[in-house]
Parts: structure tokens; C-alpha cells; sequence
């Protein structure tokens, strides 16, 4: 069988039509993947147990709500110079070299615990909330855009006055 020139532009015409509706169809995906919205990558739900991801208008909901507790998992001198409003610095490179069940049981009772970090590449916040589920914290949300994020959008936050 000889494949013909109009063979070859019918299978480019399918081709090329799928690839459109593909695109038009996942445009609000893409947009978000090439803004830096959408993490490449998969975080296993057995490598942490009880978190949660959550994307800023999620967040911005439980914070409006006041359903949510705000964790910083960075450090107290990052947690200083500016954190989401009402946040509690738990600092995760701390915690894990102490007693995590203290600071399980200093969570306010009733309010879902939302753990971010610095944003983007940041990992402490997953594993800030892979520490407080293995000591007893539950379900935990985890603010995958962090305190870049918060602050791009324009969100309330506070900072810590200098006590000198």
C-alpha cells in the first residue's frame, strides 16, 4: 500500500487538531505551570502521612474563616522579619531535636494546622507536618506556595518588633 500525499495531510490535520483542542482544553494548567503554580513534583502520600497540600485560595480561605492555624516551619529569625498574621513559629529545624510532642499539644484545639515555609523549593513545611502526624497531629494542611506566595498576593502579615 502507498501512502499518499493525501494521506500524509489528513494524518497532519488530525494530528495538528489534537494538539489545538489538547492546549485550548489545559490552558489554565499550562498558564499556572509556566507562572511556577503547579509543583512537577509527586509527593507520596505514604512519604507523609496526614498532610495535606493545599493551594493559596484554600489557605486565604482558612485564614478569612479563622479556621486554620498558621505554622511558620522556617526559622525564628526568618519568623521575625515578616510571617502571616496570627502564625506560630514552630521551626522545624529545631522541633525535630527536641520534644515534637510538645509542640503537638501547644496546636489550639479546633483549628486545622496550616504549615508553610519559604515557598517554591521549600520542603521544611512537608516535613514540619510529616513530624507533628507521626506525634499525633492528625490531618495537617501544608501551604505549598509559603510566605512567597502570601506576600505576592498581598495578604495581611506582621513581623516581629525588634524588643531594643
Amino acid at each position: 500500500m502507498i501512502l499518499t500525499k493525501r494521506f500524509w495531510r489528513e494524518a497532519g490535520f488530525v494530528v495538528g487538531l489534537g494538539a489545538v483542542v489538547g492546549l485550548a482544553v489545559n490552558a489554565r494548567l499550562i498558564r499556572e505551570y509556566i507562572k511556577g503554580g503547579l509543583n512537577p513534583a509527586f509527593i507520596s502520600e505514604r512519604a507523609y502521612p496526614g498532610a495535606v497540600l493545599i493551594s493559596l485560595p484554600e489557605a486565604e480561605d482558612l485564614f478569612a474563616g479563622g479556621q486554620g492555624i498558621f505554622v511558620d516551619a522556617r526559622s525564628v529569625e526568618e519568623f521575625q522579619a515578616g510571617h502571616i498574621a496570627g502564625a506560630m513559629s514552630m521551626p522545624y529545624e529545631e522541633i525535630r531535636n527536641t520534644d515534637p510532642e510538645r509542640f503537638v499539644a501547644a496546636l489550639p484545639p479546633g483549628k486545622m494546622p496550616v504549615v508553610y515555609c519559604s515557598g517554591g523549593d521549600c520542603l521544611t513545611s512537608l516535613a514540619l507536618a510529616k513530624l507533628f502526624a507521626e506525634h499525633g497531629a492528625g490531618e495537617i494542611r501544608v501551604f505549598q506556595g509559603g510566605w512567597e506566595e502570601w506576600i505576592a498576593a498581598g495578604l495581611p502579615r506582621e513581623k516581629v518588633d525588634d524588643p531594643e
